[in-house]
């Protein structure tokens, strides 16, 4: 599947999920999962491991940061897996922040967070945005076939 087809699928699903959350009068949990999938699928997803994407393009000038990411990383390798690929790339990110968050405690800046509930429904939704790409590449969870084919 092509870049813009995994984004067409999952901002189609996050819009139907959201939506309905909010109709059933969930608004607050629907902005967090919505978060989330959006983070998942515009920002960073599996594909962050080709020199060339959509994700790496929505980065800007910060697109840099995925580039040894990628030399590491052999597309559809350990990237298309359904835990191990979703939480590397969280940590990797989280790599690249810890220096701003520490910079940010010295300078006593204290941002507002969103609860730890809206944290973990946000990285649910995180972790959907993952397994819904890897589905429509046709990786299945549990299949350990897909390692073989490029």
């Amino acid at each position: 599947m092509h870049g813009y087809q995994h984004t067409t699928v999952s901002l189609t699903a996050t819009s139907i999920t959201c939506g309905a959350l909010i109709l059933a009068g969930y608004a607050e949990t629907a902005l967090a999962l919505g978060a989330g999938l959006a983070f998942g699928t515009l920002l960073v997803t599996p594909d962050l491991d080709l020199q060339r994407n959509d994700a790496r393009r929505r980065w800007g000038k910060m697109r840099f940061i995925w580039a040894p990411y990628a030399a590491l990383s052999r597309h559809r390798g350990m990237s298309h897996t359904y835990l191990v690929g979703p939480t590397i790339r969280l940590a990797y990110l989280a790599l690249w922040a810890a220096p701003l968050v520490w910079g940010a405690q010295h300078l006593q800046i204290t941002p507002t967070l969103p609860s730890w509930n809206h944290m973990t429904i946000a990285v649910i939704g995180y972790f959907l945005a993952q397994w819904l790409h890897l589905l429509c590449d046709g990786i299945m969870p549990l299949d350990r076939s897909h390692h073989t084919r490029r």
